[in-house]
């Protein structure tokens, strides 16, 4: 199987072809059907189409590419498919049962010989969705959905490259030029280990880790050659490239530790192995190939009895060259450099294998959308993967989960937002919005039906990357799954998810998606409402009351500072934050239009570093039987990074603020608490919500 640039392509449409590709599949009544030379055709935008000629089992072959092994490497399946050309058309339901209820074997022709011979994810997709309980998320629903709630199931899939082939750098240059720099290819690995004249076993290796565990996985590699414990064996991973063994691919990128890094120790440690065991022949009186270890012992197999301590069979190779068999070096250190055969120059038609191993995730999660703020609520995911051999089970779940907590992070919160002109809206954590351990939903992990790379000297593929290639798709989907809608863009902010649910919403009363694009300085948003409250008091002592300062600062929101500053003007220091938005504000706060005590015009603007804010309120008393209502009514112009609040929760906000400047300003004229006019307020809805009875 060849990748390469489709011909005739158009610049930024980056169009794949997967040409002469083999396969085998079986249908339901058993059969195995064999098609040859299949030619698909793949862009980003996941349209598929057949290249070349018409073929038997072209069509089924190209449904089964796409939606067993989802794309070609580094690919993802992202939303629904597109289908065109004169060969593909969709398949009846029954069809595609019976696809996907056989095990897929696709087998791949030369040059292309990194991917495994039979790649079975038909199988590992039958065992996620059984072990994953995949019929139970079903169920639950349509459940969710009978009671009106928007629920929604996404899938994805994706194949995770793995040990990068440097020679698609060259894929840069047209031929002539990769002919006058020389051909490149290959990714070389650098290992050394070394065991000193008392049996201490240390190893260094090139992979430079940042966490991921690296020197137990590399430990337990040797150990599990020399018949040690992981604890007896050192492992030092701090690169000097002055006096350590390294080369151009050297590093901890594209998921080059477990088949690269991995595969040169293991290739050193065999070499030692072979060559204690070569030593100790003589000693034992067995052949070399007779010899095991274990316990920390070299012994033979056939007599366990019969053994030598590791310590004293490597310290014959420093103390006794001369004893040691004819042609052996003395010493017991092993410097490996390896490079896969597989990983190839760039050909003349612009051909190359970018990867060595390509691992396959599979994943589906249940998502849950709150209608009112837009929120998600990740119900449940189930994530499987085939990455090979897993080297070390605990790293492996650590890495998945690594990756799944970066991918959550894309997918839900962080954005590079611009403004129209350019200019960058999130370059602070007050805007770039980061997902931290609260808001990390339970993984559940699966690892069936493994298939061991043969071109990886343990059989293992990457798999540090998966999930952020199908995290946020698989969300995505969901939410298109719950809301019935085809075009999702992520991040799922709740902003964004509200305007899909509420698409009817009048411009003015909220901030569109416009607003997360535009400057600072330039977006706003104007808001406007009325209440009223009930006062057991009288209309003057409510008017004295909003002469009062000391009053005044008790009933503004957030208020730390107050101090009067004219006739009927005050100003003020106040903390105030709408959703992720928090900071603080100076306030200007003034009287006028009075009409003692029958009405007044409370005009103020606050502003600060997250932008400004300005409005007019005009407030009426009326004596009633409990004391006297307060009527108000308000238009209220936000601007700057305040106003990138989706309209719905500024509006939201900026109700809960003025009515509870309205009530504070009541609590304190009053002894007992001021009696609300009819409607629910945010405090009523909160306990409703958690079942409190008011």
């Amino acid at each position: 199987m060849i990748l390469r640039n489709r011909p005739g392509t158009r610049p930024g449409q980056h169009l794949l072809e997967i040409r002469g590709l083999k396969t085998h599949f079986a249908t339901e009544d058993g059969m195995v059907h064999a098609v040859d030379g299949v030619d698909l055709a793949i862009d980003r935008g996941e349209t598929l189409g057949v290249v070349g000629e018409s073929g038997c089992g072209k069509t089924v072959t190209a449904l089964s590419v796409l939606k067993l092994i989802a794309t070609p490497p580094g690919q993802i399946v992202a939303g629904q498919i597109l289908w065109r050309g004169r060969d593909l058309v969709p398949l009846s339901p029954d069809e595609m049962r019976s696809i996907r209820s056989k095990e897929i074997g696709i087998v791949f022709q030369e040059p292309m010989t990194s991917l495994n011979p039979v790649y079975t994810v038909g199988a590992q997709i039958a065992e996620t969705v059984r072990e994953g309980k995949l019929d139970e998320l079903k169920a639950t629903r349509e459940r969710a959905r009978r009671e009106g709630r928007l629920y929604g199931i996404g899938y994805a899939v994706a194949v995770e490259p793995s040990q990068s082939n440097m020679g698609y750098i060259s894929m840069l240059k047209t031929g002539i030029e990769r002919e006058r720099a020389g051909q490149k290819d290959g990714a070389v690995a650098c290992a050394t280990i070394n065991i000193d004249p008392l049996g201490a076993i240390s190893v260094v290796g090139d992979s430079v880790p940042q966490g991921q565990g690296h020197q137990t996985a590399l430990a337990q590699i040797v150990a599990d050659q020399l018949g040690v414990r992981i604890e007896d064996v050192v492992v030092n991973l701090e690169t000097d490239t002055q006096k350590d063994g390294w080369s151009i691919a050297a590093g901890n990128y594209s998921c080059r530790f477990a088949p690269a890094a991995a595969s040169a120790v293991h290739i050193a440690a065999v070499r030692l192995r072979e060559k204690l065991a070569r030593i100790a022949a003589s000693s034992l009186n067995v052949p070399a190939d007779r010899v095991d270890f274990g316990g920390g012992k070299v012994f033979a197999r056939d007599n366990p009895a019969n053994a030598q301590s590791l310590h004293r069979v490597a310290g014959q190779a420093h103390w006794s060259p001369a004893g040691l068999p004819d042609g052996m070096a003395p010493g017991l250190r092993e410097s490996v450099t390896w490079s896969a055969p597989e990983l190839t120059a760039t050909t003349a038609n612009d051909e190359i294998n970018t990867s060595l191993a390509y691992g396959f995730g599979f994943d589906f999660c249940g998502v849950e959308i709150d209608r009112e703020t837009g929120e998600i609520r990740i119900d449940k995911y189930v994530t499987s993967h085939d990455c090979g051999t897993i080297l070390n089970p605990g790293l492996a779940d650590g890495q998945i989960h690594g990756s799944f907590a970066a991918a959550i992070g894309a997918s839900l919160y962080e954005e590079f937002a611009y403004a129209d002109d350019g200019s960058f809206l999130s370059g602070t954590f007050a805007d770039y919005l980061v997902a931290t351990a609260p808001e990390m939903p339970k993984l559940n992990v699966l690892h069936p039906v493994q298939s061991p790379s043969p071109f990886t000297r343990l059989g293992a593929k990457g798999i540090a990357e998966g999930n952020q290639y199908s995290t946020p798709v698989c969300l995505a989907n969901a939410v298109a799954d719950a809301l019935g809608r085809s075009d999702i863009t992520i991040p799922l902010k709740p902003a964004r998810v509200l305007e899909w649910i509420t698409p009817d919403e009048p411009a003015a009363a909220r901030a569109t998606a416009r607003s997360e694009t535009q400057t600072a300085q330039g977006a706003a948003s104007m808001l406007s409402g009325k209440g009223s409250v009930v006062v057991p008091a009288s209309p003057e002592e409510v008017w004295a009351g909003l002469l009062d300062e000391t009053r005044l600062k008790a009933a503004l929101p957030g208020c730390r500072e107050l101090k009067r500053v004219g006739e009927n003007a005050f100003k003020a220091v106040v903390f105030l934050g709408v959703g992720p938005v928090r900071g603080q504000f100076a306030a200007d706060v003034f009287l006028c239009d009075l009409d003692e005590p029958r009405s007044a015009v409370l005009k103020g603007n606050l502003s600060g570093a997250l932008g400004a804010t300005s409005g007019t309120g005009h407030l009426s008393l009326t004596p009633v039987k409990e004391g006297c209502r307060l009527d108000y009514n308000y238009d209220v112009h936000v601007s700057g990074r305040v106003a990138m609040i989706a309209g719905r929760m500024l509006d939201g906000a900026a109700r809960h603020l003025i009515g509870a400047f309205f009530r504070n300003f009541a609590k304190t004229l009053a002894r007992t608490p001021p009696q609300q006019a009819p409607g629910f307020s945010w405090s009523d809805r909160l306990r409703r919500l958690i079942g409190m009875k008011r």
